[in-house]
């Protein structure tokens, strides 16, 4: 595969994981093998890393410009002038989505290509498959879906934490005059509270972003792969560590059927909004049902819809799955869209094939 030189923009994004992207694209350093466990984390780290390079900067920025509108005196405007600055405040945080996702789609686009075409390769000499190593058309899908499904998540992300500020912005406001506070103490407060709440995307966040991209890229890639070999059936396969989820070692195991799973990629792929894809191919959580059993479910329409009773835990154990009870059989899951990673924000699960 060809993959065209980089954006100019991405040398002076200020970001040393972005430039560590870059090097490995052109195979400078050793290619990372995105079926290898150890070497997906080094993805997701190194993606993680770039992300907040790029993001870092700009959100600081539109913080400190919100935060200026902020300072006013509060106790003193009146009720419509108070809205009037808290929506200038929200304006100005507006700019991150014009200065950091265009970076953001950019590094997508490379590691796309890049998790893709690594997938491929490595899906086909470790099975043997008897077709062409080289990415295909489908594999190119693949990897437009994943850069632009997961940039649409990141700006949704962006859009809810600046509804965040505003609501809370107007609570604080409300208490603070409520409360008789002077304009230094309103301000304190907002600027605390803000710096905490408006961009505070973490490394946490990032890095449930990394590890969701690159798990779909890998997943759909080793399902075109299936599909183009003849292959009809794979396994969900869980990494078995002390971190491995419940909803991971529940569905360890269990075998899926490629076409389906590639009818619903198709599906997901035709589902541009977040929510939407959300609902076609939902992750799975865990909570407890009336009664107060530990229980694994998806939601959909905005409701609970369950999956399995956990009977007996297993999370924090190594090479266990654990005991459950009134869980959906295979075809089920398959009709609910529950059949491959991710399955969660943290999912490092993979798929055989049944060969």
């Amino acid at each position: 595969m060809t993959i065209a030189a980089p954006p100019i923009e991405l040398y002076g994004a200020g970001a040393d994981a972005a430039e560590e992207i870059l090097r490995d694209i052109f195979r400078i350093e050793k290619a990372l093998d995105p079926l290898d466990a150890d070497d997906f984390m080094a993805i997701v780290r190194r993606l993680s890393r770039a992300l907040r390079g790029v993001a870092r900067p700009a959100e600081d920025a539109a913080l400190r410009h919100a935060l200026e509108r902020l300072d006013v005196d509060w106790p003193n405007l009146p009720p419509q002038a108070r809205d009037q600055v808290i929506r200038a405040a929200k304006q100005s945080l507006s700019a991150v989505d014009d200065q950091v996702m265009p970076l953001v789609d950019q590094i997508f686009e490379l590691e796309a290509e890049n998790v893709v075409s690594r997938a491929r390769l490595s899906t086909v000499r470790r099975l043997g498959l008897r077709i062409g190593s080289n990415t295909t058309r489908a594999d190119d899908r693949v990897a437009k879906f994943v850069r632009e499904s997961q940039g649409n998540f990141v700006r949704d992300e962006y859009g809810r934490r600046r509804d965040d500020f505003s609501a809370k912005a107007k609570d604080i406001v409300a208490s603070g005059v409520d409360r008789g506070l002077g304009r230094d103490d309103i301000v304190g407060d907002l600027s605390s509270a803000m710096a905490r709440e408006a961009f505070d995307q973490s490394r946490d966040y990032w890095e449930v972003v990394s590890m969701v991209f690159t798990n779909r890229a890998r997943t759909y890639t080793q399902l075109g792969a299936f599909g183009e070999a003849g292959i009809e059936r794979y396994r969900f396969d869980a990494v078995l560590d002390e971190a491995t989820s419940e909803v991971c070692r529940f569905m360890h195991g269990k075998l899926f059927t490629v076409e389906r799973a590639m009818d619903r990629f198709r599906d997901v792929e035709r589902a541009r909004d977040p929510e939407v894809i959300r609902d076609v191919q939902p992750f799975v959580q865990v909570g407890a049902d009336r009664e107060g059993n530990q229980v694994l479910f998806y939601e959909r329409g905005g409701r609970r819809r369950a999956v399995a009773q956990v009977d007996e835990p297993a999370v924090g154990a190594r090479d266990e799955v654990g005991r459950y009870s009134r869980a959906l059989s295979s075809v089920q899951l398959e009709s609910a869209g529950v059949t491959v990673p991710p399955l969660h924000g943290r999912c490092r699960s993979t798929i055989v094939a049944e060969v």
